[in-house]
């Protein structure tokens, strides 16, 4: 069911002629679309879209031997991805039985070499747990600062060479995150400032923070109720939205202001993925099988979206769908990958992979780059036949958490470690 504003209904069953109309349209601006990579990577997921396009930047193969630049140590345990500016490259991690230290890291793009650490108190101390979130948040790099966010509720603006300019601690002021893994949504950038969503089983909200000083543009409650998912921010029909997945539904939230547009309802278990943009609509990834869903926007921000298909098969579980030359690529919560075409959801192939993938799928010209959780990168060829054409692993211990993509290649994020891989 989907919802309009406050109150307002509206239904997201329609006459078969209009499905069709709607899905030929839709089909028709993913057919248009054209896929580019915003340099550098300065948030989660970049700008969201995960294709870049006939790019060449990213090698095929690489190994201890092979189109590795660097292997550099980070301060501190973190789950989150690097973000980009300039010559710099910056993570997040904690350390401490409890968490009692967060931890921000410049790392020189050249040569790996860390160029500075702030180290900061966490107002939230928490036991530190393989089944809880370590810095799982990802950071955003705007102008000449760094934004961080931790699930200890500390956020924190450094300028890019380390000093301090604002921190705030959202549980010190709303309340102590609750939930039994953390918190793992990352920071999103939007015309108002920077967003952070809060959703967890006590009162939760979306807020809206001015990047200057740290204070509040706006502050949406939310029902409780747990997502990690990240906010994606889109435009269309002249207003700039931000996309939340929540549990069973998906919401829309108007970016100037904080008030929602709208809801729809009936996508259980779309609490991890987050929703990937695309002309007109978004994909919205769910671990539930048959909720992974197409959706199209109303010809008005405020109009709810049309559903245009559903998977019947395939999900998506802590990865975000990826599209890529007209098919969706994504991947189970047992690292079952499923390739499906972007304007039917028809199936298209499902393969097991080496194992689970927690970071989300990158596509680069005629390649699928699918990264396993234990380290191993398969890189499928791009198309409606699955062939394996390299699989890459490098001889570092922990998990593989996340990736950024940089001008000439990749930067990984494991637990202690990053490295940049780059063709020779």
């Amino acid at each position: 069911m989907a919802r309009s504003g406050p109150g307002g209904r509206h239904s997201a069953c329609a006459c078969t002629s209009r499905l069709e109309i709607g899905r030929r349209a839709f089909v028709g601006a993913l057919s248009a679309q054209v896929l580019a990579h915003a340099s550098p990577w300065t948030q989660f997921l970049d700008n969201g879209s995960l294709s870049l396009g006939g790019s060449t930047a990213v090698p095929l193969a690489w190994s201890d031997q092979q189109n590795v630049a660097w292997k550099a140590r980070v301060p501190g345990y973190g789950q989150s991805a690097p973000v980009v500016s300039g010559r710099m490259a910056y993570v997040t991690g904690v350390e401490g039985p409890r968490k009692e230290a967060l931890l921000v890291s410049a790392i020189d793009m050249a040569s790996g070499t860390v160029v500075w650490s702030h180290r900061s108190a966490s107002s939230q101390r928490i036991e530190d747990s393989d089944m809880v979130s370590k810095a799982a948040p990802t950071g955003i790099t705007y102008k000449d600062s760094i934004f961080t966010f931790f699930e200890t509720g500390n956020i924190l603006a450094l300028s890019q060479d380390g000093q301090p300019q604002w921190e705030r601690s959202l549980t010190e002021e709303f309340g102590e995150f609750g939930g039994r893994h953390g918190i793992g949504s990352s920071l999103r950038l939007c015309r108002a400032g920077i967003l952070a969503l809060v959703a967890h089983d006590r009162p939760s909200y979306l807020i809206c923070l001015n990047p200057k000083d740290g204070s509040t543009v706006w502050k949406a409650d939310r029902p409780q109720g747990v997502s990690w998912s990240t906010p994606t921010v889109v435009e269309h029909a002249g207003r700039e939205l931000a996309l939340i997945s929540g549990g069973d539904a998906v919401e829309a939230y108007d970016t100037s202001d904080g008030s929602k547009l709208w809801t729809l309802d009936g996508l259980e278990g779309a609490f991890i993925a987050s929703p990937t943009p695309i002309p007109g609509g978004a994909i919205i990834g769910s671990s539930t099988q048959g909720h992974t869903t197409a959706i199209r926007f109303g010809d008005d921000a405020a109009r709810p979206p049309s559903v245009v298909w559903r998977a019947t098969e395939a999900s998506s579980y802590f990865s975000s769908p990826l599209v890529h030359r007209g098919l969706v690529y994504m991947v189970n919560k047992v690292g079952v990958a499923f390739c499906l075409k972007a304007g039917s959801g028809e199936g298209v192939w499902h393969m097991r992979l080496e194992g689970q993938c927690w970071a989300s799928p990158i596509g680069c010209s005629d390649r699928v780059y699918f990264f396993g959780v234990d380290g191993v990168t398969q890189v499928v060829r791009a198309g409606e036949a699955f062939e394996v054409l390299a699989k890459n692993s490098l001889s570092i211990e922990g998990r593989l958490y996340g990736i950024a993509v940089i001008e000439e290649g990749l930067l990984l994020r494991y637990g202690r470690d990053l490295v940049r891989v780059q063709q020779s």
